[in-house]
């Protein structure tokens, strides 16, 4: 007999999944917005809609909606977890999430697939999305042993790679390779805009075209990462301004062309374009 899974929220990642997982599971969802559900049966993302209630009865409860809004989902919703039900999220940050479901009377862990799309929404779902990609998973959780095996069915399934981490060291990642460059990627389209107006965009090359690339992406998923991971936003912003000093410090002498090419050294490592 098929495991069942529950997806709540059927955009990119949630309608993605549904959509991998056909034949594999039993799936079923709920969206907030009707014409998503009307899409994700047209779409064969899920088996069957269902309402919350009925949903939160399944083996795996998938939780694919905006990182600010889970911890106010699961509070609402709290007495209708059954206790055999294994919670999993897709959230970006997870220390607040945590915090949440640790309250709850069933199984419970963090994940973070790392993975994703310019555009979202159930228009722009892919089967293959998390295919050969990371799957973050909390090393904080409640898991025995074999409702740990069915998380790994489900993440193998995906054709995903698990990896195990702390949510402290999760958020402390994310937000530096994330988070905090999101802002960045606001902040220098903002400062130009401001400066120039649009006009000024018509000289731009790839470069400035690909340093703001982020800054379109979905607001409201953005926002989410930013509100629940602001502490270590806000920390590296500040530490970032004492790089942008010594950079400014540097530019009436030499040791900026030594900056320049030791960066170029380092990143040349990592990636070869």
């Amino acid at each position: 007999m098929l495991n069942s899974i529950f997806i709540i929220g059927l955009g990119l990642i949630g309608g993605s999944i549904g959509l991998k997982l056909k034949g594999k599971w039993l799936r079923f969802g709920f969206d907030i917005t009707k014409d998503v559900e009307k899409k994700a049966i047209e779409k064969d993302v899920v088996d069957e809609i269902v309402d919350i209630n009925e949903g939160l009865k399944k083996d795996l409860i998938l939780i694919s909606i905006p990182v600010q809004f889970i911890k106010d989902f699961i509070i609402k919703n709290r007495e209708k977890f059954r206790s055999e039900s294994i919670v999993i999220d897709t959230g970006s940050s997870k220390r607040e999430v945590l915090d949440a479901v640790r309250n709850l009377d069933c199984f419970y862990i963090g994940g973070h697939p790392i993975t994703g799309k310019e555009k979202s929404g159930i228009d722009n779902i892919d089967k293959d999305l998390f295919k050969d990609r990371t799957f973050i998973l909390t090393n904080e959780n409640n898991l025995n042993e074999k409702k740990l095996n069915l998380v790994m069915k489900f993440i193998y399934d995906l054709e995903s790679i698990p990896f195990f981490l702390d949510s402290e060291k999760h958020d402390y990642i994310f937000g530096l390779l994330s988070h905090f460059p999101y802002l960045l990627s606001v902040s220098l389209f903002n400062f130009i805009y401001k400066k120039e107006g649009l006009d000024i965009f018509k000289f731009a090359g790839n470069g400035i075209k690909d340093m703001t690339r982020i800054a379109s992406g979905d607001v409201v998923m953005s926002y989410g990462f930013i509100k629940t991971n602001r502490d270590f936003v806000k920390k590296f912003l500040l530490e970032f301004i004492k790089e942008l000093e010594y950079i400014y410090e540097n530019l009436e002498n030499d040791e900026i062309i030594n900056i320049m090419k030791e960066t170029k050294e380092r990143r040349d490592k990592i990636w070869l374009k």
